[in-house]
């Protein structure tokens, strides 16, 4: 019969830290507050370099392999003869303390182990560490009090480490086992694998503890408290969801680090102005809402926060006053799908038959040969326009019903309190502002004071609607020639319900939105586990920094660098990220997977294609390719636009790039014109 052994720490029990310096780190950071002890503030900025040597001289000078606490705080009184001794036990005190209190348990070894003995096999916890038998006892109780009725070789103690092997030579020889018939699990490939294969000790090696791809990007400074929190509470997160769908991976380990600091700061900012009510817009609010609602809760800030149900085809009609040349740019906007009359009709909220029967008997005709959800032309587009301004029976028409759609607009916006405050405050991901500027529109003509202030994670540019009145308060720019990553941030801020199309009054009296029906693909997806994974992320994070109240909060080293591995996502993000449904335009029509993985034939023909049939293929070429087996990525590599295109990028900037291309336009331009003469 096989016995089994597990190391404990980042195998069983793991702390609320990227790792562990993160306990020295911690450790100054509670000396820094502790202004009675007068330590030093040379002594407290270097502390974690002097308490890492401290160990160093620790096992230099002593007798035995391992060494224990008591012995490395002893080496550290000597590098400071004039420290008193309680000053020296009262820092082994915190230290220890720390380790207690943020230690958590790894569920899916803690699983294992309660199994395998209630299998009937024994269970032996071997250990590496520093630490006493007593400390580690309480961090295991305090992990799962299961864990400290299983026997427990401590090198502290013992006096002997596997990281020679004479630990697990000690264990055989203590239980009467032989090596071959013991299993270790351990996250540390020397110790764990290296000396037990050794030994004779088969081995698991447990790596999950260790952080990811994701959380390496960022953890760029491990004496960063912050950072240590940080990276800290996302692999906790990541690790407690072990058995769920990878969509809650990419919650607790992606978005919630990708959006947390963002939501944090608006909601900072917003006290800091004064604003009593914010409100999340729909849909791409609702996840933000979530991560909102957990800061809230250990923060307390004084302010509310709500959900407002809109969308830019419940709104931008409402908003259209007088129709003219400037109402043209959403009712003909044509973005992820192409411009019929069947779209410019909807838009207009109009039934086809209904608008066509308005039109000169020219115009409609020539509609009606081209076909009413075939692509409009440019010139037919422009008859279109001339028609809707010149006609004035029409354009009465669709100012009156644009009226009757404000007028509901705004006794939804009134019941949700969007009129009760002076200025109130908007969370939105950004972009334009066009959303905000149409609400700001409408609400102004209820109430001439009236004041927004919209905070977005980006924008590709301020509109020119922006004005006190009408705030934009961005954490990011992405200058409209570098637009791009737009659709796959948005794809990330999923949500349960539909899109907004209208407001109506109920049988009770109150006005509510009509939402489209959701996409049923999403629950299979897992965006439950999803929220969960957000929710649980950011839960933790936020009880961490309240724990800390002094810490300062960088958000901003985190979010751009998780927004360029867009560019390079993880396999895992790729594949979760890209098998959601995706539609960039008004109506949410032309629905397709985000990014499927290229096929051989896929590949070949994506290389030949056109840069708009490209995109049929796929919204987010570096997640296919990421997803994509070994063939269909070399193929692509051959692909002679994108080895060009690589090469350009590498000397030249956008900018350069652009203005090379405008000026070869032009002279191809004026070269053809003298050919034509």
């Amino acid at each position: 019969m096989n016995n089994y052994s597990f190391d404990i720490f980042d195998t069983l029990i793991s702390r609320r830290l990227a790792n562990d310096k993160g306990v020295f780190v911690a450790l100054r950071e509670k000396l820094r507050r502790k202004t009675k002890l007068q330590f030093p503030d040379y002594f407290i900025d270097e502390f974690v370099s002097l308490r890492l040597r401290a160990q160093k001289v620790a096992h230099e000078i002593s007798s035995y392999p391992e060494i224990t606490l008591n012995e490395i705080y002893a080496a550290l009184g000597s590098d400071f003869p004039q420290m008193k001794t309680e000053h020296l036990e009262l820092l082994q005190a915190l230290e220890e303390a720390i380790e207690i209190e943020n230690c958590y348990p790894i569920p899916q070894n803690v699983s294992r182990v309660r199994n395998i003995i209630e299998s009937g096999h024994k269970v032996f916890l071997i250990s590496d560490m520093y630490l006493s038998k007593v400390v580690i006892m309480k961090m295991l109780e305090k992990a799962d009090p299961y864990l400290c009725s299983i026997p427990l070789y401590l090198s502290s103690e013992l006096k002997m480490r596997k990281a020679d092997g004479t630990l697990f030579c000690h264990v055989c020889n203590d239980q009467n086992i032989q090596p071959s018939s013991l299993i270790h699990t351990g996250d540390n490939f020397d110790s764990d694998c290296v000396m037990a294969k050794r030994i004779g000790v088969k081995y698991i090696f447990y790596q999950d503890s260790l952080l990811s791809k994701i959380e390496k990007s960022y953890f760029r400074e491990e004496q960063n408290f912050f950072l240590q929190l940080f990276v800290g509470a996302s692999k906790q997160t990541r690790l407690e969801g072990y058995d769920l769908k990878p969509s809650y991976r990419l919650g607790a380990s992606f978005m919630g680090p990708m959006f947390y600091g963002f939501v944090h700061d608006s909601l900072k900012q917003a006290v800091n102005a004064g604003i009593k009510r914010l409100y999340f817009l729909a849909r791409d609010g609702y996840l933000l809402k979530i991560i909102a609602e957990e800061i809230m809760a250990c923060f307390h800030y004084n302010i509310e926060i709500r959900y407002l149900y809109t969308s830019r085809r419940s709104t931008y009609f409402a908003s259209l006053f007088h129709l003219t040349t400037s109402s043209f740019q959403w009712i003909f906007q044509e973005m992820d799908n192409i411009v019929t009359f069947n779209v410019v009709s909807k838009r207009l909220h109009f039934k086809e038959n209904t608008l066509i029967a308005h039109l000169d008997a020219d115009l409609k005709q020539s509609l009606i040969s081209n076909g009413l959800d075939n692509r409009l032309t440019n010139k037919l587009i422009a008859r279109l326009q001339n028609e809707l301004l010149s006609n004035s029976i029409l354009r009465d028409k669709v100012e009156s019903k644009a009226r009757a759609y404000r007028e509901t607009a705004i006794c939804y916006f009134e019941q949700e309190g969007l009129l009760q405050d002076e200025r109130i405050g908007f969370i939105d991901i950004g972009w334009k502002g066009t959303l905000q500027d149409a609400i700001f529109k409408i609400l102004k003509s209820k109430k001439p004071n009236f004041k927004l202030t919209s905070y977005y994670l980006a924008v590709t540019h301020f509109s020119a609607n922006t004005s006190p009145e009408n705030r934009k308060v961005s954490s990011y720019m992405f200058p409209s020639i570098r637009a791009g990553k737009g659709p796959i941030l948005e794809l990330l801020l999923q949500c349960e319900h539909g899109t907004t199309l209208r407001y109506q009054k109920n049988d009770a009296g109150r006005y509510e939105p009509v939402l489209k029906t959701p996409s049923v693909h999403l629950e299979e997806w897992g965006l439950d586990s999803y929220k969960k994974g957000i929710r649980n992320f950011s839960r933790t994070l936020s009880q961490s920094l309240a724990a800390y109240p002094d810490v300062e909060t960088t958000y901003a080293a985190i979010t751009p660098i998780l927004i360029e591995m867009l560019e390079d996502a993880t396999p895992e993000v790729a594949a979760t990220l890209g098998d959601l449904f995706y539609s960039g335009n008004i109506e949410n029509s032309n629905t397709r997977i985000f990014a499927p993985p290229f096929n051989v034939s896929q590949a070949l023909s994506y290389i030949i294609s056109s840069r708009e049939q490209r995109n049929s293929y796929t919204q987010w070429f570096d997640g296919s390719y990421a997803r994509s087996r070994l063939l269909p990525r070399i193929l692509i590599q051959l692909d002679p636009r994108l080895n060009f295109l690589s090469i350009i990028k590498k000397y030249i900037s956008r900018e350069e790039l652009r203005e090379k291309k405008r000026y070869v336009k032009r002279f191809v331009q004026l070269h053809l014109g003298f050919t034509r003469e």
